[in-house]
């Protein structure tokens, strides 16, 4: 037997493969709480794998951005920089500023926004220097994520981090 260990998004994903092969997996940890683990035999893992592989990738992370709103000019055109930057690696960056708060039917899984304007404690979020400021300060700009997708944020950051480098 071997054994698969998945988060849950990634155990749903191998069951439903799993399941579309005709093939039953078994969890020997079932009644352990946070534990996810699955038991198949190499040759099912050898039908599951490829057919994990053709699936469709994930979809992409509901972007917004704070830039409009910020009274410095600099620090907003850090943040409309890394918005332009995510737009372009594939992500569609919507303004929460366009047309009031009340245009957004649904809160974005991941925000852009000033390095000041969001405290860290309250969301997973990190804030990233994207450059200096004309009197020599750091413009810093803040990526804060929704439940579940902290890893989304953790590969944005990276994204952004190499631009800036």
């Amino acid at each position: 037997m071997v054994a698969i260990a998945a988060t849950a998004r990634w155990r749903a994903r191998i069951v439903a493969a799993a399941a579309s092969a005709g093939i039953t997996l078994t969890d020997p940890l079932a009644g352990v709480p946070g534990i996810r683990v699955l038991e198949c035999t190499p040759g099912d893992l050898g039908v599951i794998v490829p057919r994990l592989a053709r699936e469709e990738p994930p979809p992409r992370p509901a972007i917004g951005a704070h830039s409009d709103s910020i009274a410095d000019r600099e620090l907003r055109d850090a943040v409309a920089d890394v918005a332009a930057l995510l737009s372009l690696h594939g992500n569609v960056v919507l303004d929460l500023d366009a047309g009031g708060r009340r245009s957004v039917v649904t809160r974005p899984d991941v925000v852009v926004s000033a390095g000041v304007d969001r405290p860290q404690w309250t969301e997973p979020a990190v804030t990233l220097p994207v450059g200096t400021a004309r009197r020599g300060g750091p413009l810093t700009v803040a990526l804060t994520a929704g439940a579940g997708f902290e890893g989304t944020l953790l590969d944005l950051a990276r994204l952004v981090e190499a631009d800036a480098a």
